[in-house]
């Protein structure tokens, strides 16, 4: 993880569309698209942010590699820009992004110890 400086933000993973960040005392990660790093074809969703709390991360991360529909329409509930939403999910390119972005977030979340990991309830 990054510290941004004086504006207290966290990058918590970047790829080359996305960045997941938090800021301090702040209860959610910022998915966000990055501007420069768009195809030109991309340029209506450039402003794509999501702010997911922690209590909901979980979701988020078991739909993450499971189906793009339902993390879709997870995320819907957290963007700032619904409609650029579609558009982004729909993107294979940034989508596959998306994925490892969750992965590798929750991991340096994890290790910064912002999110635990409890066993899912009603476990086999």
């Amino acid at each position: 993880m990054t510290d941004r400086g004086a504006d207290h933000t966290m990058i918590v993973a970047q790829g080359r569309y996305w960045r997941a960040q938090v800021r301090k005392g702040a209860s959610n990660v910022s998915l966000s698209l990055l501007r420069e790093s768009l195809p030109a074809e991309l340029e209506e969703i450039r402003d794509l942010r999501i702010d997911v709390p922690f209590g909901d991360w979980s979701r988020v991360v078991k739909y993450a590699r499971a189906d793009r529909k339902l993390l879709g329409g997870i995320l819907l509930d957290f963007a700032k820009n619904k409609d650029r939403l579609a558009a982004a999910i729909g993107d294979d390119g940034l989508y596959v992004e998306l994925e490892q972005l969750v992965v590798d977030s929750t991991v340096n979340l994890v290790r910064a110890g912002l999110l635990s990991l409890a066993p899912a309830e009603n476990a086999e």
